[in-house]
């Protein structure tokens, strides 16, 4: 979903900035996510094995879903719309608010606590447009799935063959008018699921990586003024060798930032799983129904191992979490 932005560049690097994000982090998350798909896609093997998989079981049953096609659905492109223009408007404050506190004492505090509270207004008003068109989606699927004796229904991508896909059930119901409910025996049904899964996109919006997206988008503003300083004095080939130089130099300090966080939350994944006996943790965004949600387990996992630690080289060394630093994960 859209997230806190507004971007545009003189050339590579650009003058206004995404302000929840950074095209670096999103670049290197995309990374992480593309992993996680390809391993997903590997260990799924484990669910279709005849011999050890879910489907070896009559009582455990396994479905897909293309969520692009639930999602390509006018509710949801009207949301979108909406939830992108209040997303720019907030994008624009803070680009405002950078250009007026840059260099001033204490814009740096006060820069974090801004970006803070738009973002926080950002997700209310995304909240507010989304949560009851995803709860509906849910509630289908999960209709669905009950109605077809299924307790885990993965996201088609990572399926390549060998489960039926419940798509145009889903759509249907979805479409229907009037209210829809979770079905009350969904939830006891899941619990001992050997599916697990953690959302990332939760534990992304954790402070500490909040507070590294802020310096990253210090640091893009800084060289974009170096650019727009320097440039014309520059002939168009030493433009662009500014540029290829500045674009590798922010991916550089993206990539010295991001990665030990990133490389903790893998840990703690591994750590959970390993704790909790679950041989398949997937991302949240790939189990659309079912699985046993252990976020909140990585969350305290990852908190905890940035204690008395370095989160990240540089700037980003002195984060630690606060004692409120664990956003609720959706069940």
């Amino acid at each position: 979903m859209a997230d806190l932005e507004n971007s545009s560049s003189p050339e590579v690097v650009a003058e206004e900035h995404k302000v929840s994000n950074s095209g670096g982090a999103k670049k290197t998350w995309a990374v992480v996510g593309v992993v996680i798909l390809f391993i997903a896609c590997v260990t799924c093997w484990y669910l279709y094995n005849p011999k050890s998989g879910l489907m070896s079981s009559p009582a455990k049953q396994v479905g897909c879903l293309d969520s692009d096609v639930i999602y390509a659905l006018d509710e949801f492109k009207n949301a979108e719309k909406e939830i992108k223009e209040f997303s720019d408007k907030k994008a624009k404050e803070f680009d405002k608010a950078m250009k007026e506190k840059n260099g001033k004492e204490g814009a740096e505090a006060e820069l974090q606590l801004l970006y803070r509270k738009l973002q926080n207004e950002v997700e209310v008003n995304r909240n507010k447009i989304i949560f009851p068109l995803n709860n509906r989606v849910s509630a289908a699927i999960a209709s669905v799935a009950s109605s077809k004796g299924m307790t885990v229904i993965l996201d088609k991508r990572i399926v390549v063959t060998g489960v039926p896909d419940i798509t145009e059930d889903v759509k249907k119901i979805f479409q229907q008018k009037g209210e829809l409910k979770m079905p009350s025996e969904s939830e006891d049904s899941t619990k001992n699921s050997p599916v697990a899964y953690f959302d990332q996109n939760i534990v992304r919006k954790l402070k500490v990586f909040s507070e590294v997206d802020i310096k990253l988008t210090q640091a893009r503003t800084d060289m974009a003024r170096e650019y727009e300083k320097k440039a014309p004095k520059l002939s168009d080939s030493e433009r662009e060798a500014m540029q290829r130089e500045m674009s590798a130099r922010f991916e550089a300090l993206s990539q010295q930032m991001y990665a030990p966080l990133y490389q903790k939350v893998n840990n703690s994944v591994n750590k959970v799983a390993k704790d909790l006996g679950i041989s398949l943790v997937l991302n949240k965004q790939t189990v659309m129904y079912g699985g046993r949600n252990i976020t909140d387990e990585v969350i305290d996992t990852f908190n905890a191992s940035l204690i008395g630690g370095n989160t990240a080289e540089g700037d980003a060394s002195s984060s630690q979490p606060s004692k409120d630093d664990k956003p609720a994960a959706s069940k």
